[in-house]
Parts: C-alpha cells; sequence; structure tokens
C-alpha cells in the first residue's frame, strides 16, 4: 500500500487457480484472503495496543515494566513470553514482543479506550467500497470484555483482523497517524474521458508525534528484536512480527500458527507499507 493514499500497489494470494480453468478450482483457492479471511494477528496488533497507551501517557517509552517470571495469570487464562526477560522499558516490550508486558499495558488502557484505537485504526468496520466482499473483522463490545480478554487482545487475540485492514493500520502509523481508505482503483474511464479516483482520509488515527515515536520503535524491532531478517541493507526498515496459535475445532492449537509481519520502507518518508501473513503450520 502507498501509505500516503491508501493506494494499494499490490495484492497476491496464494494457493490462487488459473481462471482458464476456473470449474476446476478448489473453494479455498477462490477466495481473496487478504479481504475475507480473518485471522488473530498476533503481536502485529501491539503496534495499536502501544500507539494508544502512549498517546493516552498511561506508560512512557523508558518506562519499566516488570515481566518476571514470564508468565501472567487472569483467572484462568494464562499468557507466556517466549522467554524470561525479567523488567523490560515498553520500548523493550514491543522490540522483545513481551506479551505479559503487552497484557498490562492494554489493563493500564482498559477497554474503553482500547476500543476506541482499535476503531480509529480501522478495525472492525470494512475498510474499501472497492471490495465488496471484505470482512468487517470483530472486535469485543468493550462494556463485556473482561480482564482476561483485554490483555489477550493487548497482545492480539481475541480480535479478528483482515490483512487489507493491518496494512491500512500500519499505514497510519507510516505516514504520520492518518488513516485513509485503501483504494484499487486510481482512475474510471468513461467515453474516452479519464476521472481520477480520489484519495480519502478517514480519520486521524494518532497525533504525528506518536507516529513518529512508533516508528522509532519498529526501527529498532527489526534492527535488534524480533524482525532481524526483515533488514534490507541501505535501507532503514520499520517493522513488527507477529505469531498467534491458530483456532482448530474451537481450540488454539499447539502446532499450528498465524505468523504474520508488517512494516514500512524505508522507515523514514517511506514508499510502501507491506502485510505478509502465512496461515499454516509456521511458528516464527
Amino acid at each position: 500500500m502507498n501509505p500516503w493514499t491508501g493506494e494499494i500497489l499490490a495484492l497476491a494470494n496464494t494457493p490462487t487457480f488459473n481462471p482458464n480453468t476456473y470449474r476446476d478450482a478448489r473453494d479455498e483457492s477462490l477466495r481473496n484472503r487478504a479481504i475475507q479471511d480473518l485471522y488473530e494477528p498476533g503481536s502485529t496488533f501491539k503496534i495499536v495496543t502501544a500507539s494508544a497507551a502512549l498517546e493516552q501517557s498511561v506508560v512512557h517509552p523508558e518506562d519499566l515494566i516488570d515481566v518476571r517470571g514470564g508468565t501472567m495469570r487472569l483467572g484462568t487464562r494464562v499468557i507466556h513470553d517466549t522467554a524470561d526477560h525479567g523488567v523490560l522499558s515498553f520500548t523493550d516490550v514491543i522490540v522483545l514482543s513481551s506479551n505479559v508486558g503487552a497484557a498490562k499495558i492494554a489493563l493500564r488502557l482498559g477497554a474503553e479506550r482500547f476500543g476506541l484505537y482499535a476503531r480509529r485504526f480501522g478495525f472492525g468496520r470494512q475498510s474499501s467500497p472497492d471490495f465488496p466482499g471484505e470482512s468487517p473483522g470483530i472486535l469485543w463490545d468493550p462494556a463485556k470484555q473482561s480482564d482476561g480478554a483485554l490483555a489477550s487482545m493487548g497482545m492480539g487475540y481475541q480480535v479478528g483482523v483482515t490483512p487489507l485492514q493491518m496494512a491500512a493500520a500500519v499505514s497510519a502509523i507510516a505516514n504520520g497517524g492518518d488513516l485513509y481508505e485503501p483504494r484499487v482503483a486510481s482512475a474510471v474511464v468513461k467515453d474516452g474521458h479519464r476521472v481520477a479516483v480520489p484519495h480519502k482520509l478517514v480519520r486521524r488515527a494518532v497525533e504525528p508525534g506518536i507516529a513518529a515515536a512508533m516508528t522509532a520503535i519498529m526501527e529498532q524491532v527489526v534492527e535488534r528484536g524480533t524482525a532481524t531478517m526483515a533488514q534490507i541493507p541501505g535501507y532503514g526498515v520499520a517493522g513488527k512480527t507477529g505469531t498467534a496459535a491458530k483456532l482448530v475445532n474451537g481450540r488454539y492449537s499447539h502446532s499450528e500458527y498465524n505468523a504474520s509481519f508488517v512494516g514500512f520502507v524505508p522507515a523514514r518518508k517511506p514508499v510502501f507499507a507491506i502485510v505478509v501473513v502465512q496461515i499454516g503450520r509456521a511458528h516464527v
């Protein structure tokens, strides 16, 4: 996506199908997964958690958050980190992708404020009229959200999103805080006349200073955090990885995961915002 306009520059799904043998294609190959399939984004959603927390001043980049033990229990729900990180700065909660830290930040925010920012970033609604089959996603009603569900949402569970929504959300960070409507058509030509489709600013998601702070944190994610494989020699890259256990027959699997990456490049004055989602057995 062009983060400054909302223009979709490339979109692809795999497995795909051969339109010359359409009748032979399997149903799952005919879906436009980028706009139709919902998934729990996992840690890529922490860009929303962190943005909301910074703008609401419930935390500052150098504040220390205790994540010792690597686990957190809320009723019957247990939240795990991949390692015991001890005490982390807020920045490193995102850089090292601490689930316990993100859950604690979400609880500080509260359901009402967190839900407000999730909607500001475009979740829970259809993103664009250019995709009639687009799913609106799933967001909890804040009034019905338990502490366990709120903590889980902070780390990217208990929310259903599409790749298109994630692309628009990360673009809002990339461009300084503005959420644009994704568009796949740049112009309409009729009777020899070309009429450009205007770019549509939906709303401001966060203030420019918050977007700049998030960009700096996401640069560190790529430089020394969970997304070092996204480094590109000669370019600054801002990004965030995510892994979420896949729901199989109503239960979270211990072997199948939704793995994803969101980011933009160059990190300063970006040209592209990119989302990659792998639905399957990968665990990253």
